[in-house]
């Protein structure tokens, strides 16, 4: 009765051991990657937070049925901010525009030339940026 009492302890502690190699190893990895998941969100969250932009100025010269916006835009957040990635939509629709330059410094404002837009009345304007910060403007002829 001595042994079979050992023999089981010792099945069960291996059988122990087994088990909490397998949960860790499966385990660890993924307990990691929500780790990694968190430190990406914390740091998309703070650039959200220290992002903000404003229209300076937007004038529109008249050239045929076509219109050309110049769209002025300033940093007033302290993040550094790709103007390629931004996106210009006047009332509702994607704009492709042109910028006078690649980056936006904060306190620094850039000019955006956007060209082949119908208009009439009231436009509505929005600017986006590249991590989901907009800003609406409305400019009547």
């Amino acid at each position: 009765m001595g042994f079979s009492t050992i023999a089981a302890a010792a099945i069960l502690g291996v059988t122990l051991c087994m088990a909490v190699e397998i949960v860790t190893t499966d385990l660890l990895p993924t307990v990691e990657d929500i780790n990694a998941s968190y430190g990406t969100m914390k740091d998309r969250i703070q650039k959200q937070l220290q992002t903000d932009i404003a229209v300076t100025m937007v004038t529109r010269p008249e050239n045929g049925t076509d219109y050309t916006y110049n769209i002025s835009v300033k940093n007033t957040g302290s993040n550094t901010l790709l103007t390629d990635n931004f996106l210009i939509l006047i009332n509702g629709s994607e704009s492709q525009f042109t910028c006078s330059h690649q980056h936006l410094y904060p306190e620094n404002i850039v000019h955006f030339h956007v060209v082949s837009q119908t208009s009439g009345g009231e436009n509505r304007i929005k600017i986006i940026t590249n991590n989901g910060i907009a800003v609406y403007y409305t400019y009547r002829e």
